[in-house]
């Protein structure tokens, strides 16, 4: 799979940009986790979304002209939770959260891989994206990582994690966010690396050498 850059990058020597993705709770983050441990940069896009979020961002006014005041938390920044309440539910707000959103956390990720792996062959930039595939930004990447897990497991880590974040969800909400996702058997199409992260971690670590021994071969 070719990776879709500028002219002027292509005329240079540089290191592999990668994109990871996976469904909700596959645990993408934590082969990220593992890459950076073994030197590879990784750029967070929910941490990209997270930022956006803020009263100072580019953005944040015309999020709150789309939504509402009623996003808003007790600090003045927009509540992901009262947002993910509003699109998770209804498709056409997320596609309108995605217009806004996604041009800038694209444009954002990519000029900071570009500029970690320019002029350095040796260099990894891995690019953490839920939806990676969604937005097309598998064709700005040189591989696609795509982590998938059992379906009970996938919903066994969700709600182990909205208890743990002290947001705990439902079933009804379970479901609204798997489904807010291209299916795990649709990702796995544009996949150039599958990792099944249904088993115990150190499973997953064995794994994720072998994909890092793919990566600097």
């Amino acid at each position: 799979m070719g990776c879709v850059l500028c002219e002027e990058t292509e005329l240079t020597d540089r290191g592999k940009i990668i994109g990871v993705t996976g469904g909700i709770a596959c645990g993408k983050s934590t082969v990220c986790q593992l890459l950076a441990q073994k030197g590879a940069f990784v750029i967070d896009l929910d941490q990209v979304g997270h930022q956006l979020l803020q009263n100072t961002s580019s953005v944040f006014g015309q999020l709150l002209s789309t939504f509402g005041t009623t996003i808003l938390d007790g600090n003045g920044t927009i509540s992901r939770s009262k947002l993910g309440e509003i699109v998770f539910t209804d498709s056409e707000a997320r596609k309108q959260l995605d217009s806004i959103m996604h041009p800038v956390i694209v444009e954002k990720s990519r000029h900071s891989a570009h500029q970690f792996v320019e002029g350095d062959s040796s260099r990894i930039a891995v690019i953490d994206s839920p939806l990676l595939i969604e937005v097309n930004g598998h064709e700005t990447v040189d591989l696609v990582i795509v982590v998938i897990t059992d379906a009970h497991t996938q919903k066994q880590r969700l709600i182990k994690r909205s208890h743990d974040q002290k947001r705990p969800i439902d079933c009804h909400q379970i479901e609204a966010r798997i489904k807010a996702q291209l299916p795990l058997s649709e990702k796995v199409k544009y996949a150039d690396f599958v990792i099944d992260n249904s088993g115990a971690v150190d499973k997953l670590g064995l794994k994720v050498d072998e994909l890092w021994g793919i990566l600097t071969s």
